[in-house]
């Protein structure tokens, strides 16, 4: 029977052949497409940029900005391709990354088709926007978080300057005037996917997180705000973040509180634009400095609030003679910066000034913000 075991084994070896045709046959698309993923760009880090008309440049870490300056934000994305060196792309002509200008592709999609690139803004503010704290809870009550910014759109270039989110569960403030100021910090999540396949990521990367937030590099937007002649416009930067006073109202305390929530000072706090209070704000308003002027350093002048105007002695305080901007309204432990007179040429109720009590700075009337009449204050003035 040789002839019919050669045509036996000649048909099992027809038989896999044929089987093996079958297989490389189903087998080839996934292959190809295992080499051809194999072959595309990896998503392996994301940072945040920014740049303003004055310094066209996008950098990362944060930025201050001039008053009534608009900065444009981004993200930068640096990819890994296979057997070549990693390369950064971002929606921006000139990119500066550690210090230095970096070779780049400039585009505002992913580099290939078939996929898409989206990104979730957030901004990184304080969960309570201020109140009375003590060390034993500031762990807890200062702590950062992140809040999704939809008005910043979805592309590697952003829509638009984000918005305060902390407060949004809150109520506005009676008389209190709108304000383009303030400190914001940024994160951002970028995912790539397929959008005719599945919407879920394929890839994705984020920037450095809420936890990071008191390093000094984090990504932020300062703005200041030049309120009037007499008042420092770095205290627009303070505007955003959260208003705190601490209990006791010993230095110690407040120190501690800083700790336990920065590992800071209280002052240093303030210094790198995490928290402020009702002293801390006014000081920077009037000098700069993140204290109030010591006696030596400021006259003081006893007024009380009755009826809506302020006056010593019986006699009416007036703007350019007794009081000027930048002159601050002690009544207790809450302080208010003068910014402005109503048009009356009296120190009243209804002139503007900016404080902070209990929550973020806010612009506002001295009516607003001083308890009913009579009230008795204290006008300080730094310098002379």
């Amino acid at each position: 029977m040789p002839g019919y075991n050669r045509s036996v084994s000649s048909d099992r070896r027809l038989l896999a052949a044929i089987f093996t045709v079958l297989v490389l046959l189903f087998a080839a698309p996934w292959v190809a497409r295992r080499a051809h993923d194999a072959l595309r760009p990896r998503l392996v880090e994301v940072r945040i940029v920014t740049a303003t008309d004055a310094d066209p440049v996008f950098r990362e870490g944060p930025r201050r900005v001039g008053p009534g300056e608009e900065p444009a934000i981004a993200v930068a994305l640096r990819l890994s391709y296979p057997w070549r060196s990693d390369r950064w792309l971002a929606p921006v002509e000139r990119l500066s990354l550690d210090g230095a200008l970096v070779d780049h592709e400039p585009a505002e999609a992913w580099p290939e088709r078939g996929r898409k690139v989206r990104v979730f803004w957030f901004t990184v503010e304080s969960g309570n926007v201020g109140g009375t704290v003590t060390p034993e809870r500031a762990a807890h009550l200062l702590r950062y978080r992140s809040f999704l910014a939809n008005e910043m759109g979805h592309g590697l270039r952003a829509a638009s300057l984000p918005e305060a989110h902390n407060d949004d569960h809150l109520g506005p403030q009676p008389g209190q005037i709108p304000v383009e100021a303030g400190t914001l910090r940024l994160y951002a999540r970028v995912e790539v996917f397929d959008p005719e396949r599945e919407v879920r990521a394929l890839l994705s990367a984020s920037t450095a997180g809420a936890e990071r937030a008191v390093d000094p590099g984090y990504p932020a937007i300062h703005r200041p705000l030049r309120l009037a002649e007499g008042l420092r416009p770095e205290a627009g930067e303070l505007f955003n973040l959260p208003g705190w006073e601490v209990e006791p109202d010993e230095a110690g305390a407040w120190d501690e509180v800083a700790r336990a929530a920065f590992g800071l000072r209280f002052a240093e706090a303030v210094e790198r634009r995490l928290v402020t209070s009702s002293r801390s704000f006014a000081a920077v308003a009037a000098t700069g400095g993140v204290e109030l002027p010591a006696r030596g350093d400021a006259t003081e002048l006893a007024a009380e609030l009755r009826d809506g105007i302020v006056s010593s002695g019986g006699r009416k305080l007036r703007w350019g003679d007794d009081v000027r901007p930048g002159d601050i309204l002690v009544d207790g432990r809450h302080s208010s910066v003068l910014v402005a007179d109503d048009g009356d040429g009296r120190l009243s109720g209804a002139d503007t000034v900016a404080h902070c009590w209990r929550r973020p700075p806010a612009l506002t009337t001295l009516g607003a913000v001083l308890p009913a009449s009579p009230a008795q204050v204290r006008v300080l003035r730094h310098g002379t």
